[in-house]
């Protein structure tokens, strides 16, 4: 399709300088020094939109919501319900707008510009097909089994007096134990049958984990140097976790990025990455601290072996051949975490939006992930905090089980703990509704530097400057949290007693819930009728019922539930009459039986009383117990 003369003049305009009153300045200053084919091909949409029609092509109704009254105005009249076919994304949004509606109301006494910036955290599934979602859950269900079954092999390499350093309790070591088992499984073409129902169970026996155990030991080999690394050193200071592509270069902190190596080898590395690392250093001999010497892979032995390790593992082998970081892969690392519903924003941004802001998503509102929250959590010290505020659960769960299986002291503090056999589908977080509120405080904390260092904005050719000033300004060295060598970045807190703040907050904080069970209310029942127009003509048209009640059951009244008719049951003696009479009642399952069985030959109810009254003066029945039934409503009925 051709384009038209209008915009043609327009991009002419762009590309010569010419003064043009109707081009925005914003627009020029993107635009200068680019060809014509290049305005459409590289800029974003909503530039790109601009310079053809002078505005956002997804914005021609963009808003500002001056107060609180605005907000619920498009709620009642401009919000349609399965406008976005999507009912749980609608309720997010309808919950979402009512809060931040209540809250400028009750804080911001509904002024205008009360709210400078909102920070917002949306979960990625939100946006994700039926069928996704499904795969998701059954991948976070396989990651849970890994886990469990991580945790039960250190407890029973403590058994082992062979394996060094083991503690089962550690977050680092149940890391490594994973990187290793991954890179085993991968590596290796032929898995017995036994070994791979093992590798995936969540609790597996004794004689299971001694056996994937042995098979486990001396098959992981550094892929620097090819060298061996058994099960009895890895939890030594001998062998680091090592990022295939640093941390100050880029920020991965999955398994897709973490490989286990000798320390001297991860110290000699430093910020390369490892195919670089490798084609710098072919074959150069490293001396290991228990004098030992290894000599680092050539350039095609490393090709080799990383394409034989871990060709089942395409993420990992991608970035181990990697010799820098291209643009593209940090870009399209960057769109894969800009997740959130672009609905949600640009609602949210009708509030923030500042003058002569044309684009959907205000500048003001600041989107972030888990991920990032999870980081942020641990380095300001909540973690620590949120195991104080649920310690007294565990603490009385160890008084009533008379044990310490829920938890012990340590350096002054309870540690909250839950038994192995007990884990599974457990979440020591979401045991208290008060989490919500802790990632609502470390969201609203999280600036927009902290984003843009965590998800990589500045990781690109050329910025790399600039993430490094970000990183001095938010973020201190640390000693490694398990006592080794070296330290870590972690992220200064908001302020000095940000943590202590936080948990006072927290324990004051009371949890309320919203009553949306209703079991039976007012409906809106419309009907259709002929009426009469101004100028003469039936038509039909839709009225609201008027007269009577309109009653809806939302709930299922068949079922035994708060909502429905309960069913208690209890035993009763009765004589042998009765019991006769309704067999399928008693309690007794072989007297039932026996009873069924006399009826069935057919003897009479006689005949039937006799045998019974022999078996009960033998001793084989004492007393005829038969089940009753009782309602809510009072009414007595005999059931099986």
């Amino acid at each position: 399709m051709p384009i038209d003369a209008k915009t043609l003049l327009r991009i002419d305009k762009l590309l010569t300088g010419e003064f043009d009153p109707t081009i925005r300045d914003r627009v020029r200053e993107k635009s200068i020094n680019l060809s014509a084919s290049m305005i459409l091909k590289t800029f974003p949409l909503w530039l790109a939109s601009y310079v053809v029609y002078d505005r956002h092509a997804e914005a021609n109704d963009i808003k500002r919501w001056e107060k609180p009254s605005d907000v619920e105005y498009f709620l009642h009249n401009e919000f349609k319900q399965h406008s976005l076919r999507n009912p749980i994304v609608e309720q997010v949004i309808t919950e979402t707008l009512r809060v931040v509606k209540d809250i400028w109301t009750h804080y911001g006494n509904g002024a205008e510009n009360y709210f400078s910036e909102i920070h917002i955290e949306l979960g990625r599934e939100m946006k994700n097909p039926a069928e996704k979602r499904k795969s998701m859950t059954q991948k976070i269900s396989e990651n849970e089994n890994t886990n469990l079954r991580i945790k039960a092999l250190l407890a029973e390499f403590l058994n082992d007096s062979s394996i060094a350093n083991v503690r089962p309790n550690s977050p680092s070591q149940q890391e490594i134990l994973k990187i290793y088992e991954e890179g085993v499984i991968n590596a290796e073409n032929e898995i017995p049958d036994d070994i791979q129902k093992i590798s995936k169970l969540s609790l597996p026996t004794i004689s299971e984990l001694i056996r994937y155990k042995l098979w486990l030991d001396q098959k992981y080999h550094s892929p620097y140097t090819g060298e061996m690394i058994p099960l009895a050193k890895l939890f030594t200071s001998a062998y680091e976790i090592e990022h295939v592509i640093p941390q100050s270069r880029y920020f991965d902190d999955s398994l897709s990025n973490k490989v286990i190596c000798e320390a001297e080898v991860n110290k000699d590395k430093d910020n390369a990455t490892a195919y670089e690392y490798i084609k710098n250093n072919s074959g150069k001999k490293i001396e290991l601290s228990f004098g030992k010497e290894v000599t680092l892979f050539t350039l095609t032995e490393y090709e080799e072996n990383v394409k034989r390790s871990f060709s089942r593992n395409r993420g990992k082998l991608k970035k181990l051949l990697m010799e820098d970081i291209p643009d593209e892969f940090i870009a399209r690392q960057l769109n894969d975490s800009r997740y959130i519903s672009k609905v949600v924003k640009g609602l949210l941004s009708n509030i923030v939006r500042v003058d002569d802001e044309q684009e959907v998503t205000s500048k003001n509102v600041i989107s972030t992930s888990g991920a990032v929250t999870s980081i942020l959590k641990k380095d300001w010290g909540l973690n620590d905090a949120w195991n104080e505020i649920i310690s007294p659960r565990f603490e009385r769960l160890n008084q009533l089980t008379n044990s310490t299986n829920f938890g012990h002291m340590r350096n002054n503090l309870f540690v909250p703990y839950v038994p192995l056999e007990l884990q599974k589908g457990f979440n020591r977080k979401r045991i208290d509704h008060r989490h919500h509120a802790m990632d609502a405080l470390v969201i609203a904390c999280a600036t927009r530097n902290h984003i843009n260092y965590l998800n990589n904005s500045y990781a690109m050719a050329g910025k790399r400057d600039l993430r490094f000033d970000l990183r001095a300004n938010l973020c201190y060295k640390s000693p490694n949290d398990d006592g080794s060598e070296g330290y870590r970045w972690v992220f200064k807190k908001p302020w000095n007693t940000f943590t202590q703040d936080a948990r006072e907050a927290l324990s004051n904080t009371v949890v309320s819930f919203k009553q949306n069970l209703r079991v039976i209310n007012k409906s809106v029942n419309r009907y259709q009728k002929w009426e009469v127009d101004e100028h003469g003509q039936k038509q039909k048209v839709e009225v609201k019922q008027v007269k009577g009640d309109s009653w809806a059951i939302r709930k299922p009244m068949h079922k035994d539930t708060v909502s429905g008719r309960v069913t208690l049951r209890f035993q009763k003696a009765v004589n042998l009459s009765v019991a006769i009479d309704t067999p399928e009642f008693i309690v007794d399952k072989s007297l039932k039986a026996k009873v069924k069985e006399l009826l069935a030959i057919p003897y009479d109810k006689k005949q039937i009383a006799n045998i019974l009254r022999r078996m009960i003066t033998s001793g084989t029945v004492s007393r005829f117990q038969r089940w009753r039934f009782t309602t809510s409503m009072g009414r007595m009925q005999l059931r099986g």
